[in-house]
């Protein structure tokens, strides 16, 4: 996310505490080469009873098929991540600086360097999960699409510098796309079908996590998902974000905003009008 250029960063599979403000370093050309040279290290959380675990590494085996991989622990981390030989895919707790007291979940995707902060890490993809403190639930059932998405967004990064909101030029493609949503996950404005439908011709369903994960690994071509990162019951401030991503991992729409009482968060009539716009 290339607008979130200062970081606080707490790594909850590493760290045990957190770091101070840092500009993220961005992999270089070569770097980004070297992704592909390299062994990924998916790093387990440090908690023990955690659904992220065990979703990421059955995802990371089904379909990870970029680069060599290798599930490892915490502890492992801290000792291999200055090899750059190596890349990491972590879960981490980022904050933006103007909002100190939000603390966001990342997946993270870096190269391994000698630096001694990790947070000096080289990286290649910081992809929004959710608020810290939302049941899991929310962001785990779509852990399979990000895997394959992470892969889709590392070779893109081969030609230079490609961030989240490049892939709304895909948009279109969601025409033919019926996008799947949870009920939660929608504004107030546009929590029904019938709300939707004032703004947005294309087919939208509203789902349970269930029938989600089932389309997810159904694999339905004339299938998108919708991914909302938002905090809540406690949504009066922080960043509502929004990705729609086709079941093949394909990103069609990006877009976030700080959350007040005239954007609240969830995916609002606006996002749906401005898909609308695209699919014409």
């Amino acid at each position: 996310m290339k607008k979130l250029i200062f970081i606080s960063l707490f790594l909850l599979s590493a760290t045990g505490g957190y770091a101070q403000f840092k500009k993220v370093t961005y992999a270089s050309k070569q770097q980004v080469a070297d992704f592909f040279k390299s062994k990924t290290m998916i790093v387990m959380d440090a908690s023990p009873v955690i659904g992220y675990n065990i979703i990421i590494a059955n995802a990371v085996k089904k379909y990870w098929k970029i680069t060599p991989y290798e599930i490892i622990t915490s502890e492992q981390f801290d000792e291999m991540y200055t090899d750059p030989g190596l890349s990491f895919v972590f879960l981490s707790r980022l904050s933006l600086e103007k909002q100190k007291n939000v603390y966001y979940l990342y997946m993270n995707v870096v190269m391994g360097a000698k630096v001694k902060d990790i947070t000096d890490l080289p990286e290649l993809l910081s992809l929004p999960l959710a608020y810290t403190g939302v049941d899991e639930d929310n962001y785990v059932d779509k852990l399979p699409l990000m895997v394959r998405f992470a892969q889709i967004h590392l070779n893109k990064l081969k030609g230079g510098r490609f961030t989240l909101k490049d892939y709304n030029t895909d948009a279109k493609k969601l025409k033919n796309k019926t996008i799947l949503v949870k009920e939660n996950d929608l504004s107030e404005e546009v929590n029904t079908p019938e709300k939707i439908r004032k703004v947005y011709p294309g087919k939208v369903k509203i789902v349970t996590s269930e029938e989600m994960i089932k389309a997810i690994d159904g694999n339905d071509p004339n299938t998108a998902v919708l991914h909302q990162v938002g905090p809540g019951e406690e949504d009066g401030s922080g960043r509502s974000y929004r990705l729609i991503f086709g079941t093949d991992g394909v990103l069609h729409y990006y877009n976030f905003q700080t959350i007040s009482q005239k954007y609240p968060a969830g995916m609002l009539a606006r996002d749906f009008q401005w898909i609308a716009d695209k699919i014409k």
